[in-house]
């Protein structure tokens, strides 16, 4: 099936995709979420790859690649993002879809099952970010490292000194 992209209108934004629709009557929805610095370009081999009866949406997250860039509120975390989501899934009349997230995207679809479980039909993470950031806090509450909460950078330990 041949892929193509296109400019959906939401809700919140334009949102640009990559699609595959089904051959014949799709049995499947699947909805594939790119990572930092990325598009939904990223995901065109496996789209490529996939079986028949799958309906598959690649969309560019909002600031990346042909999606409309729009100011993202930092305190909401990945919110903006899940929430773009969730407005693309109204636009393209899918009730639910099963969720894939790499890296950032896998922090995306988290947030999308958490805020409305009953449009996830499931959830594959490929190397998601942490719940908690990237090296700025550790342990299952999510303890900071620094006062600051800030990462840790490159090369350090991710627990704090015991000095």
């Amino acid at each position: 099936m041949t892929l193509t992209s296109r400019t959906i209108q939401t809700s919140r934004l334009q949102t640009a995709v990559l699609e595959r629709p089904a051959t014949g009557e799709a049995r499947r929805r699947l909805l594939l979420v790119h990572g930092n610095v990325s598009s939904g370009e990223f995901f065109r081999d496996l789209m490529d790859s996939l079986p028949g009866d799958i309906h598959a949406v690649a969309p560019d997250l909002r600031g990346y690649g042909d999606t409309e860039a729009r100011p993202i509120d930092a305190t909401r975390g990945l919110r903006d993002w899940a929430d773009d989501v969730l407005a693309l899934l109204d636009a393209l009349e899918w009730e639910g879809a099963h969720l894939l997230g790499w890296s950032m995207g896998g922090g995306v679809v988290m947030q999308v099952a958490l805020s409305a479980p009953e449009r996830a039909n499931s959830l594959t993470l490929v190397a998601p970010v942490s719940p908690y950031g990237f090296g700025g806090t550790h342990g299952e509450n999510g303890t900071p490292n620094a006062p600051d909460f800030a990462g840790s950078g490159a090369g350090r330990s991710m627990r704090p000194s015991s000095h």
